[in-house]
């Protein structure tokens, strides 16, 4: 199923394209969607020639005067972003995609062979590395697994450095499906527990706070995107505080639901104000007691099977490949609603709509599974909404997003 979806969306992309330079841009696809945590598949979308690079900002001021601090993101067509950051001393430029479902930070080095448009790390182009005996292996969900050994160096996000710190440099990427043509070369985890507790180390959220380095133990993400005519904006990660400039009135925080994840309540789930929620939806039912797990990992909005067959039906999408769905790209789509924290969230036309092929457009929502019930909310939740994860008093706070438009 996941090369089915490859296959689809890439003659989909190289038959939508205007002019030659985007089916000449297009290497492959991936399509991240996690479940509470785990990859289920991937369908991306790395480029031949990138999208314009953001140089470094600095630190930001709150409204308050306290300091945060920026990583710009790179947007590949609204399926991924990514960001730099300086491994080693000197400090040696390394992409990653910050994921909340995962809690670990690896790298790949010199011994992994990789080709290409890929960095790795040089352990003995740095001054202040140092070995740690034994072997590790990370697990990346139904992706694969990735593996090497423990190292201490210096790490630098944005304008933060760890010292001395614990993470892993791997020297096998080979289980990790199509590795070679992602646009990030390794994962630097946000989660908001350990995700391998066989390390005895912090995660890079503890040792930021730990170190004294953040003014508040929060992080928040501002996502741009990419229209329907062409055009991507990128996005920016903040550490340690939020950016006033980006969202709007006041943030509704919902308090952590797990140990484990990103996970707030889901009161309810509704299309056109008629719930989703399985077999009781016609009867006024509503999905009270399901959790929503926020993941800057995954792609779409993913939920249970037959809530999003439901939401098809009802909006007049056909279904595609791999819980993919394809619509109208005129269709004038009701609201999708998730309610949590007693405010409604909602989504329209614009905000669902991936991309074009003709007349038809690949609809944001994807199935995770008959076996699920709860929602994945990814990428597409968080260009609409400014969402911070309050890492220090386990909550999320979520406000209006101000988008700016390619």
């Amino acid at each position: 199923p996941v090369q089915a979806g490859v296959h689809f969306l890439l003659r989909t992309l190289l038959r939508s394209s205007r002019s030659g330079m985007m089916a000449v841009a297009v290497l492959g696809l991936v399509l991240s969607v996690q479940i509470f945590g785990l990859a289920l598949a991937s369908i991306r979308v790395p480029l031949a020639a990138s999208l314009p690079r953001h140089e470094q900002l600095p630190e930001l001021q709150q409204e308050d005067g306290s300091r945060v601090t920026d990583v710009p993101l790179d947007n590949f067509l609204n399926f991924v972003y990514h960001g730099k950051i300086q491994v080693g001393t000197p400090g040696q430029n390394i992409s990653v995609n910050f994921v909340t479902a995962f809690s670990h930070f690896w790298v790949p080095n010199v011994d992994a062979g990789l080709t290409g448009n890929h960095s790795v790390f040089n352990a003995a182009q740095s001054s202040t590395y140092v070995p740690l005996p034994g072997a590790v292996a990370f697990s990346m969900g139904s992706e694969g697994v990735v593996i090497g050994g423990l190292c201490r160096d210096d790490v630098s996000i944005g304008n933060l450095t760890l010292a001395n710190y614990t993470f892993a440099e791997v020297n096998n990427t080979g289980n990790i499906w199509h590795y070679e043509l992602r646009p990030w070369d390794g994962v630097l985890g946000l989660g908001v527990a350990r995700s391998n507790t066989a390390i005895d180390a912090p995660t890079p959220m503890e040792a930021l706070v730990q170190g004294g380095l953040l003014d508040k133990p929060v992080f928040a993400f501002h996502l741009g995107r990419c229209s329907l005519q062409g055009g991507c904006l990128g996005g920016e990660l903040v550490l340690g505080g939020v950016e006033p400039e980006h969202y709007s009135g006041d943030f509704t925080f919902m308090n952590l639901v797990r140990d484990d994840s990103w996970a707030i309540q889901l009161d309810a789930v509704t299309i056109g104000g008629r719930p989703l929620s399985g077999s009781s939806a016609e009867e006024g039912g509503d999905t009270k007691g399901s959790v929503a797990i926020l993941d800057s990992g995954t792609t779409l909005l993913a939920g249970p099977a037959k809530e999003v067959r439901r939401l098809a039906r009802m909006v007049g999408a056909t279904r595609a490949v791999n819980g993919l769905y394809a619509v109208s790209c005129d269709t004038e789509l009701q609201s999708l609603v998730f309610r949590s924290g007693g405010r409604d969230f909602a989504f329209n036309a614009e905000d669902l709509l991936m991309f074009r092929r003709g007349d038809r457009c690949i609809l944001g929502v994807q199935s995770l599974g008959f076996h699920a019930d709860g929602w994945v909310l990814g990428l597409v939740f968080m260009r609409k909404y400014y969402v911070q994860f309050d890492w220090g008093a386990r909550r999320i706070g979520i406000a209006e997003g101000k988008q700016a438009r390619a």
